[in-house]
């Protein structure tokens, strides 16, 4: 018998692309039994209806406000009947059967509660997006100060170590992965009253691997692409709104400022 995974999909004025990545996923997932949610975060337009229309598989929950990213994925938390369940952006398009992959991968791997592929772009190159828990410098060097802070955002992203094969991490990109279910619902999913959008993926990661006692790692042996569009280096909006996302979760994580063995004498 097949292995029941979910998926949930937040759409919020998406509609081109959302269509898009329901279409990717339900051709290309054949080898687990699969239930897809969207959840509209009260588009402007009857994004939900249309979607629901076109495919009529998918289990179509519309919300009657914006509460952000985490709250809308939340919403599935007392739906779920799965074995694993799948965060994934309107912005993933898959082709291949990424949803079994990782499904093997973590069945092999019971002390794996969390799993990321390969995050790519549409010219297939990496978005690098397996990282180490963040620190003030490397997230002011990801925006600001690039050239000054590299050696910093360098091992925030990891690229000091062998990312040709499973390793693990301490934060996963919310633009997709997978959880074991039971693990989702008992941290009773992501923290919407703290994180509107942005880190509330650094948070779950982190409740995954301390509040969980489960593994968190990057499996590049299989791969999603993401349109990525980078809002937050567009719109003055999202902008300040990732800002104000930084202070929260230094606020409830701890400030740290930057990373012990990168001092003086580090070889990282």
């Amino acid at each position: 018998m097949a292995i029941k995974v979910s998926g949930c999909i937040v759409n919020y004025n998406s509609y081109d692309k959302c269509r898009e990545t329901v279409r990717s996923i339900l051709s290309n997932t054949k080898g687990v039994e699969l239930t897809l949610y969207v959840v509209d975060n009260a588009s402007k337009e009857d994004e939900l209806e249309k979607l629901k229309n076109e495919f009529p598989e998918i289990v179509a929950i519309q919300s009657q406000w914006n509460g952000g990213f985490g709250a809308g994925h939340n919403q599935v938390l007392h739906l779920l009947d799965s074995k694993y369940h799948a965060i994934i952006n309107p912005d993933i398009l898959f082709d291949r059967d990424v949803l079994t992959e990782l499904v093997e991968y973590m069945e092999q791997n019971p002390d794996i509660g969390l799993v990321t592929p390969q995050i790519r772009n549409e010219d297939g190159t990496d978005q690098q997006l397996g990282k180490r828990n963040p620190t003030v410098k490397a997230l002011v060097g990801r925006h600001l100060f690039k050239k000054k802070l590299e050696r910093e955002v360098r091992h925030y992203q990891m690229l000091d170590e062998d990312l040709t094969k499973p390793i693990d991490i301490q934060f996963s990109t919310g633009c997709f992965f997978m959880l074991r279910t039971e693990i989702f619902q008992r941290l009773r999913g992501f923290d919407s009253d703290t994180f509107f959008i942005y880190y509330e993926d650094m948070d779950i990661t982190r409740r995954v691997i301390n509040h969980a006692h489960s593994r968190a790692v990057y499996y590049p042996y299989t791969y999603v692409t993401h349109l990525w569009t980078r809002a937050s280096s567009h719109s003055l909006k999202y902008f300040i709104i990732l800002v104000q996302g930084m202070f929260k979760y230094f606020g409830k994580w701890g400030w740290q400022i930057g990373y012990p063995e990168l001092k003086d004498g580090g070889n990282k």
